[in-house]
């Protein structure tokens, strides 16, 4: 071959040579790229799954709690393996002016080592909170490994990390190592990372609670019952405005002001730590509380788990029941006195009848029978009284109502009632204007009002005079009795028409009767649409009963 030949093949093949490396040093350019990307993007991966890892666990062993040493502990629990370090820990602040540091010890430092981590962990804490902390005012717990105090390494990393919920920093956590410079920029982007999720679960979660609290406030703020909920450190969780005004309190910002309202022998808090421990409903003996009664059940609160969160105790104020129960005691024995004395009189009258009829005279016999017939007519008044009044709590008490002439109804009713006033010498005068229009009412049972109000008006006068008016006005007619009698205090004007109150009291208990009469009379002006009230200036300035009835 020609030396011309040789030289174009030695060319061609250099310039093969050089392309081929050209294309080579590309492929291994891209190659190393390629592979450099498939690194980054497994580290990647690595880094989420250990961020999905610990927030899974997160949520499955905190779930919904709100109990923030919880999270705190199963956060600590979750970053072993995450991250590298010789001891973690996390620091919330405690009760007056104190602090908790729990430290949990992975591989053997020395006391010097945890003391400056201590040091630094409140130093930095004190700055995020804005708080001051101090390390004889610390409640510490130190778990994990032994101590070993032959080391001699000091912090070598050391790296905090906040906790914030609702824009606040509640704790913070630490990562303390004997490696220097171990905490760089991918594992605290991590850390941060995760104790976001953390943070951002929280105030989600606390977002819930809080309108869920709001509505259960509003709903226990509703009860009429005291009410209080306490968690298991005994603080208040929820108060409604009833408890306190109960207890006697302006307010209430701790169980112990509960306790010393109630006194020691109620022993509140006693039988709170034995509902809580025994986990069941407890009962406490009526308490007295000045003119109050109270009556206290306290329960264990329980999640959907069945774990204690704490428990409810309901002040129940029974001062009324109780007073109803004293004044439906008195009605009864005075029932059975007033149904008695009839009784007891009917049973001498025949008794002497059937013993002595023989030797009686006319006139001696019928005036044994006058007594037993106006004993039996009382007795009978009583009845009448008693099935009236229980007619009128039914809600089936009637009237039979025609067209009438009130004027005349009240003329008749004076004249018959003027020998009782006659006999204290007391003067009726009846001011009823004489041209009321007539109009639809019963007459019998308006009869018996006006004849209760007179009664009643001449047993509490015993000098001066009763007025009774009657006039028309505005499609009414009022009717008001006034005497000059005893009057009555202000604050018993209200129970006047009440079957219980005014039993063994004031007048009706001075001057006997079953105190009924007005409960019927009531319910007689009620159901004929109108209205009776009673008004006096105090005792000994008279009493003014008035009622009205409608014209159509």
């Amino acid at each position: 071959m020609d030396p011309v030949s040789l030289l174009i093949i030695a060319a061609g093949n250099i310039t093969l040579g050089v392309t081929a490396w050209v294309y080579f040093r590309k492929f291994q350019s891209a190659t190393l790229k390629h592979a450099s990307a498939i690194e980054a993007a497994d580290k990647e991966l690595k880094r989420r799954v250990l961020e999905l890892s610990v927030l899974r666990t997160l949520g499955e062993r905190v779930g919904y709690s709100l109990d923030l040493r919880q999270i705190l502990e199963v956060l600590i629990d979750s970053l072993s393996g995450v991250v590298e370090f010789s001891t973690i820990s996390y620091i919330i602040p405690g009760r007056e002016g104190r602090a908790i540091l729990k430290i949990r010890v992975s591989e053997g430092v020395s006391r010097g080592f945890l003391d400056a981590v201590k040091m630094q962990v409140v130093k930095d804490f004190s700055g995020m909170t804005e708080q001051n902390f101090y390390l004889n005012l610390l409640d510490e717990t130190i778990s994990g490994s032994a101590l070993d105090e032959s080391s001699n390494l000091p912090v070598g990393s050391f790296f905090n990390l906040p906790i914030v919920i609702n824009n606040k920093v509640v704790a913070s956590v630490n990562v303390s190592s004997i490696k220097k410079g171990l905490y760089g920029d991918e594992e605290t982007a991590l850390l941060y990372t995760i104790l976001g999720q953390v943070s951002t679960q929280a105030n989600k979660l606390i977002a819930v609670v809080e309108n869920e609290k709001r509505r259960l406030s509003a709903m226990v703020a509703s009860l009429s019952d005291g009410v209080m909920m306490v968690d298991l450190n005994f603080n208040p969780i929820v108060i409604n405005r009833i408890l306190p005004p109960l207890l006697g309190l302006k307010g209430i910002s701790s169980l112990y002001d509960v306790v010393a309202a109630l006194g020691a022998s109620a022993n509140f808090e006693g039988a709170l730590r034995y509902s809580l421990s025994a986990q069941q409903l407890v009962k406490l003996p009526e308490i007295s509380i000045g003119e109050k009664a109270v009556q206290v059940d306290m329960e264990p609160v329980k999640d959907k788990f069945g774990y204690v969160l704490g428990a409810a105790i309901v002040f129940h104020d029974v001062t009324e029941r109780k007073q109803l129960e004293r004044l439906r005691d008195e009605f009864t024995a005075m029932m059975v006195h007033e149904l008695r004395t009839p009784l007891t009189t009917i049973n001498y009258s025949t008794d002497m009848m059937l013993t002595d009829l023989p030797k009686m005279t006319p006139e001696q016999t019928g005036d044994s029978i006058k007594i037993v017939k106006s004993t039996a007519a009382h007795m009978l008044e009583l009845v009448n009284e008693l099935l009236d009044v229980a007619k009128i709590e039914a809600g089936k008490f009637q009237i039979v109502k025609s067209q009438d002439n009130l004027a005349s109804l009240i003329s008749e009713t004076v004249t018959m009632i003027k020998p009782l006033a006659d006999q204290k010498h007391l003067q009726i005068i009846n001011s009823t204007d004489p041209n009321l229009p007539g109009f639809s009412f019963d007459r019998r049972r308006i009869g018996q009002v006006l004849n209760n109000l007179l009664s009643n008006a001449i047993k509490y006068t015993e000098v001066g005079q009763i007025e009774l008016s009657a006039k028309a006005d505005s499609g009414q007619v009022q009717i008001s009795v006034k005497d000059s009698g005893e009057g009555i205090p202000q604050e018993d004007l209200h129970k006047l028409f009440s079957k219980f109150e005014q039993l063994g009291k004031g007048k009706t208990g001075e001057k006997g009767g079953t105190g009924l009469g007005l409960v019927v009379t009531k319910g007689i002006i009620e159901a004929h649409g109108g209205k009776i009230w009673a008004e006096s200036e105090g005792p000994g300035k008279g009493t003014v009963f008035s009622f009205m009835l409608p014209l159509s």
